[in-house]
């Protein structure tokens, strides 16, 4: 069932004991609105696995307290934050549950008791948009897990859009917190060595194929895919895909420009097809997508690109 933000106190209260629940490697976003969610509504924090690098930073920066690997059958009720399918959440095996997320995939939304989803360039977009409903006083720490959760998931607003702005813009003028200290904390977050090799390596051994005026670039690396294709997309590819092994399922994450997702270029429908017909599970944005299945990278990467080539037609002169 989907509901208004306004609505979400009111389905919220009826659960004495909620976990918000992030998903695993989770990253500002997913911890600034989980934090957001439980300050304003009570309850506890946790997360799928583990925290990114990034995702320990703010949570220290805003002294959150998550519980790693929670057993959900502790808990009345979860929302699950930023994520809508369910790879996203490792071994965790949900029964009552809310999903609260901007990806465009509805994996889990059939069987939520309720939600809210919708594309936006992050997830605490959507939780600013609730506390403002439920007439509900942000404190500083609130205000500043969002505000770096915005900055980090819209690339510092490169793939923002108006209402980004103007969230942003409302955050700031709660006066609790300022941009350049939002800045502060993503400075904070060094990248790994092993994360600056591992999309060298990528680049290294990247595939180019030309598609008319469009440049589609494929690689296989261990780790990082995500980090990969974006680095890939940085310095010159229109779409890039990245795979890797993980035990017996591959993983593919895919990256476009603005132009590319401009042309009609749906990366979280193609990671949902490939998958699917692999037995796994995908999804994401327009222009920022993953999926993790079975099969080799290499197959799984040409028929992401096959699939790519197809959707892009000729640049207007």
């Amino acid at each position: 069932m989907e509901i208004r933000d306004s609505e979400f106190k009111s389905c919220i209260r009826k659960y004495n004991d909620v976990l918000y629940l992030c998903h695993k490697n989770a990253d500002p976003d997913a911890i600034g609105s989980g934090f957001a969610l439980q300050q304003a509504f009570g309850g506890s924090l946790g997360v799928a696995e583990d925290l990114s690098r990034t995702g320990s930073t703010l949570s220290k920066a805003i002294g959150a307290e998550i519980i790693l690997n929670p057993r959900v059958e502790n808990y009345d009720f979860v929302v699950v934050v930023d994520a809508s399918v369910r790879l996203q959440l490792g071994a965790v095996r949900l029964k009552n549950y809310a999903v609260v997320d901007h990806h465009l995939d509805d994996g889990l939304l059939a069987s939520a008791e309720f939600h809210i989803q919708r594309p936006s360039s992050s997830t605490a977009e959507i939780v600013w948009s609730i506390i403002r409903g439920s007439n509900i006083v942000p404190t500083r720490e609130m205000v500043l897990g969002l505000l770096v959760g915005m900055i980090s998931d819209s690339g510092r607003f490169r793939r923002a859009n108006p209402q980004s702005f103007r969230t942003a813009a409302e955050l700031l003028e709660t006066g609790m917190a300022e941009y350049d200290e939002a800045v502060a904390v993503l400075s904070r977050m060094p990248t790994e060595i092993s994360q600056r090799i591992a999309v060298l390596k990528a680049a290294s051994r990247a595939e180019v194929v030309r598609q008319d005026d469009w440049l589609i670039v494929t690689t296989e690396i261990n780790a990082f895919e995500g980090s990969a294709a974006m680095g890939l997309v940085d310095i010159g590819a229109d779409v890039a895909l990245a795979a890797g092994k993980h035990g017996s399922s591959a993983r593919v994450s895919g990256r476009a420009n603005r132009e590319a997702a401009r042309a009609g270029l749906d990366l979280a429908g193609v990671m949902r097809q490939v998958a699917k017909a692999h037995g796994g599970e995908g999804g994401g944005h327009r222009a920022a997508a993953a999926m993790e299945a079975g099969g080799e990278p290499a197959e799984l990467l040409d028929e992401c690109r096959k699939k790519v080539a197809e959707i892009l037609q000729p640049r207007q002169a």
